[in-house]
């Protein structure tokens, strides 16, 4: 048993009380200061919780160079689109009449495949949409990745040879027409995606690139994609991240040749180009959203920072503590002390006291105060409070005989709860003998007399007739 006692970590003191209300001294100052504090700490603990749950913290980001095998990469979504601008009514869409057309072509290893309309489109108010499908092929080699798969997109003057049976092409007037309107041009949209940093959700963007067309000249477009994988490590305290890779930018590259320079290289009437492909190196970005510990951490530092105050607090309690026991221990050498006012200025200094209405001098006042209150405070040490219990001891037994110390442990408040009175002074020697009369004692009499009842030595005789005479005489003193 004692060893599990030792090990208790959880052991309390007994603490004493200062006085019969506290056993801490507190102050109204310190509660307000308190309530202040707990109440500025939780407000905060509240709005961190907010601002948590409604993705208002911003993440930790870091970015690194990576080499991806774009398994991630979704290119279901557009990408690319392209059209005619039609900045004004009753212009002629080439797409639409067949003067020019689009298509596509794929690259696998440097091997170039047979051009091909491109049939997914759509009507939008600024004219007929073009959309190609997206197809790239990646290859290692020695550790690094590199594009191996490209995509071309030709704007070529209209064939039959790439129309569905039944079509035909424009009429060379309707062509020339054409050709004759001012601002001719091809839009090309490049769209990118990216992550919102607050929830990390999708965010959708483009860029907008102008081709001009013009029958002399040949016009090439050279576009790299960008991609990033983003890692998602967005959980409470433990858990997985998620992985996201898309396309978030490209870069463009220009150049204006002429239009027998493109009809060779592509072997096909092209007016203009589009090359799309992947750049080499790919960025890797983490994202690492607040969990429960960056919270906690957050509301630990603010709150600690709030609880400082409490230090100076403390001190100002601790004055204050020793002023109280210093004037209360004055008092009961000085009872008069009690009924001294004082007055004070803004800085603490003693400008007026009186003594029962009386004024009394200032500089008097303060050396009596000075000096009382040096010899006051030698009693708050608990080696001087020993030190005056010894001289007490060694006083009474100057008087008394040893016996009758130990006599005096036999000295307590007799419980008799049928007839007797709450209070009763008893002694209980070894045959339980006790007073031939009783006295009922008053609660500070009770304090007095209420010794424990533990034996401190067992050959001890029964009480003298003397101690029995000296109480006889005490009590009935008091009574009288």
């Amino acid at each position: 048993m004692k060893i599990l006692k030792y090990a208790d970590f959880f052991g309390v003191p007994f603490i004493q009380n200062i006085d019969h209300q506290q056993t801490k001294y507190k102050s109204t100052l310190g509660g307000i200061i308190t309530i202040t504090i707990f109440t500025a700490s939780l407000a905060y603990v509240f709005w961190v919780g907010y601002l948590w749950q409604t993705n208002q913290m911003s993440p930790k980001i870091s970015r690194q160079n990576y080499i991806s095998d774009y398994s991630l990469l979704d290119l279901s979504e557009e990408v690319v689109r392209i059209y005619y601008w039609q900045d004004r009514e009753g212009k002629i869409d080439p797409f639409e009449h067949k003067i020019l057309l689009p298509l596509i072509v794929y690259s696998s290893e440097s091997v170039l495949t047979d051009p091909l309309l491109i049939t997914n489109h759509y009507t939008t108010p600024f004219g007929e949409v073009y959309v190609p499908e997206m197809k790239f092929g990646f290859s290692y080699d020695n550790g690094y990745i590199y594009t191996s798969g490209e995509m071309y997109i030709e704007i070529v003057l209209c064939s039959e040879a790439y129309l569905q049976p039944g079509e035909k092409c424009a009429s060379a007037e309707l062509r020339d027409q054409f050709f004759a309107q001012i601002n001719n041009v091809v839009q090309i949209e490049f769209f990118t995606t990216s992550i919102d940093p607050r929830d990390g959700s999708k965010q959708r963007g483009y860029q907008e690139f102008t081709i001009q067309i013009e029958q002399q000249y040949c016009y090439s477009v050279q576009s790299y994609f960008k991609t990033t994988l983003f890692e998602l490590q967005k959980y409470f305290l433990f858990g997985f991240p998620q992985f996201k890779e898309y396309i978030v930018d490209v870069l463009i590259q220009t150049q204006t040749n002429s239009l027998e320079y493109c009809q060779k290289i592509y072997e096909n009437n092209v007016i203009a180009i589009v090359y799309l492909g992947m750049t080499g190196t790919q960025e890797k970005t983490i994202f690492e959203y607040p969990r429960i510990g960056d919270l906690l951490a957050n509301i630990g530092s603010i709150v600690s920072i709030l609880f400082t105050i409490k230090y100076f607090i403390i001190l100002s309690n601790e004055y204050f503590l020793n002023q109280k026991v210093l004037n209360e221990l004055i008092s009961i050498y000085y009872p008069e002390f009690t009924n001294i006012q004082i007055k004070k200025n803004w800085r603490g200094r003693i400008v007026e006291a009186s003594l029962n209405k009386i004024n009394l001098d200032i500089n008097n006042y303060n050396k009596f105060y000075e000096k009382v209150s040096q010899q006051m405070r030698k009693k708050f040490s608990y080696l001087n409070l020993l030190y005056e219990i010894s001289r007490l001891y060694f006083v009474m037994r100057s008087s008394k005989f040893r016996n009758e110390f130990q006599k005096s442990h036999q000295i307590g408040i007799k419980i008799n709860m049928l007839q007797q009175k709450e209070s009763e002074i008893v002694f209980t020697p070894k045959s339980e003998k006790s007073f031939e009369n009783n006295y009922i004692l008053n609660d500070d009499d009770a304090d007095i007399l209420s010794y424990s009842r533990k034996k401190i030595d067992k050959n001890y005789d029964l009480i003298s007739e003397e101690i029995y005479n000296e109480i006889d005489y005490y009590f009935m003193n008091k009574i009288s």
